[in-house]
């Protein structure tokens, strides 16, 4: 501020009476700006003075030198194909959130096998979807292009999507999310080096962050890890002895599934057409160590709870060794003890753990179709999730299953749950043979008791079947239920979604 300015300012302060004296004139050239009349006003002539001083010293700023700035970063070149028109128009309706969820993943699925990315202005929103569900993670991440990657960058919440590489995001100095990606990725192509990363990272590492790097190492899960696990279950946080506890539970002949099997044999008895158990009589430290009593059981006791804990954690194939029978008949000689619920839950636990357990969890299904209600309710959900990712390559499952389901509700609600747990679309050969039984069986449901499970079952598997399967069998199956004004609306939904996801399979079969 010149001295003008100044003594403006200062007569401003004290008032134009206080001061007793008009403000002085303007240096030349400003003083020709002000009105010829304005010394007759002093007020006047104060506030002209000012906005005059003020808008000759903004107009003749000079900016002080600044660093050049640096180059903005852009985003690669493109290498997958663009998304055809027509998939897109169906990716904007899906993004209404009008139709069932799990459709955009499935879409994401046939851009990826397509081979395309997804158009520029659709992915802050399938970021931002992606960022709430997790789950949708895995179908959008290949189908993000460069430029999804790159906008992945310049967003804090969206660095999950960021990609990982040697300068971007290193084990050393990634993110917690990143990092935890970055040694998932770094197991997969060599478990033991990974390892050894993460055990001498593993004293500086905060405590709230070491459960979700420990379960990374179940990529590459095996023997050469199990030393490492038997420490952590010694950690103070409860978190990482849990994540510990079932990973070892997942290595076949571990020490912690020596441990428990250790236990339980003792307070076993076979006989010839049941399976008698003594509960254990107390919880001692090496048993909390290895997980036991950890998570309640519900509808079991306490010491009941222990026992499933063993179960939970012993290889599955133990047993038909031990009883020299198969999984099936392990399940029918339990079914006659009192403690059946526990045997049902414990070994239902330890087969969905068990990539090596796909007899177990075929007769386990099969016998729980038409086992008792009470003990039904003791197979925990996850068993049919797990079971849902392996249906499809199972005919004779399929087949034992769907011949069930007129009669209890109880296959149709495994049905249901099958089918919506399907990571992908069935086979032709087996949408086929599944709408051949509902042609068959869905007319008699609705009077049987069970008309709401019909709408349910009838829901997942139009998310499920082979949807052009399914429009060339509309007429012929329109035909043979002959749905009332009840049941109008529930098979409208049912080819109405078949529909659309036909549509959405041929949008991708056009050029771009």
């Amino acid at each position: 501020m010149n001295d003008a300015a100044r003594q403006l300012q200062q007569l401003l302060k004290i008032g134009m009476a206080r001061a007793g004296r008009p403000p002085a004139g303007l240096p030349a050239p400003l003083d020709a700006l002000l009105p010829h009349d304005a010394a007759a006003v002093p007020e006047a002539a104060l506030w002209l003075s000012l906005g005059a001083l003020d808008l000759w010293e903004r107009s003749g700023f000079i900016a002080p030198d600044l660093p050049a700035p640096m180059p903005a970063s852009v985003a690669a070149p493109e290498t997958l194909r663009p998304c055809p028109r027509r998939a897109e128009a169906v990716l904007a309706l899906l993004l209404r959130d009008l139709h069932p969820a799990g459709l955009e993943a499935e879409w994401l699925r046939l851009l990826h096998r397509y081979g395309g990315h997804l158009p520029a202005h659709m992915l802050p929103k399938l970021l931002d979807a992606a960022t709430r569900q997790p789950a949708l993670r895995p179908a959008l991440l290949p189908v993000l292009g460069e430029r999804g990657h790159w906008l992945a960058r310049v967003q804090a919440e969206w660095d999950w999507a960021a990609g990982i590489d040697a300068e971007a995001a290193p084990w050393d100095t990634g993110t917690p999310e990143q990092r935890v990606a970055a040694l998932r990725d770094w197991r997969a192509r060599d478990p033991q080096t990974a390892l050894a990363a993460l055990a001498a990272a593993w004293s500086s590492e905060p405590p709230d962050r070491r459960a979700a790097l420990l379960a990374a190492l179940a990529v590459g899960l095996g023997p050469d890890d199990e030393a490492f696990l038997e420490a952590a279950l010694d950690d103070r946080r409860k978190e990482v002895r849990t994540a510990a506890q079932r990973l070892l539970a997942r290595l076949p002949g571990s020490r912690l599934a020596q441990r428990m099997e250790g236990r339980l044999l003792p307070l076993l008895r076979i006989a010839s057409d049941r399976i008698e158990l003594a509960l254990p009589a107390a919880l001692d430290a090496a048993m909390r160590r290895d997980g036991i009593g950890a998570t309640p059981h519900h509808g079991l006791g306490e010491k009941a709870g222990w026992v499933v804990d063993m179960l939970a954690a012993v290889d599955p194939n133990v047993w038909p060794r031990h009883v020299d029978r198969t999984p099936r008949a392990c399940l029918e000689l339990a079914a006659h003890g009192e403690f059946a619920a526990v045997f049902v839950r414990g070994w239902a636990l330890a087969v969905q753990r068990q990539d090596g357990a796909r007899a177990w969890l075929r007769d386990f299904l099969i016998w729980s179709a038409g086992a008792r209600p009470s003990l039904r309710e003791a197979v925990p959900d996850s068993l049919f999730d797990v079971a849902a990712a392996h249906i499809a390559q199972d005919d004779a499952l399929f087949d034992a299953l769907a011949g069930k389901w007129i009669g209890d509700g109880f296959p149709m609600r495994l049905m249901t749950r099958l089918a919506a747990g399907a990571p992908h679309a069935w086979s032709a050969d087996m949408s086929r043979r599944a709408l051949e039984r509902l042609r068959t069986s869905l007319l008699p449901l609705p009077d049987m008791g069970h008309p709401w499970l019909v709408r349910q079952m009838l829901s997942s598997l139009a998310l499920a079947l082979d949807p052009a399967t399914t429009v060339a069998w509309e007429a012929g199956l329109r035909a043979a239920w002959q749905p009332d004004a009840e049941w109008d609306n529930a098979v409208n939904a049912f080819f109405d979604l078949a529909r659309l996801r036909h549509e959405m399979t041929l949008s991708f079969q056009e050029p771009a």
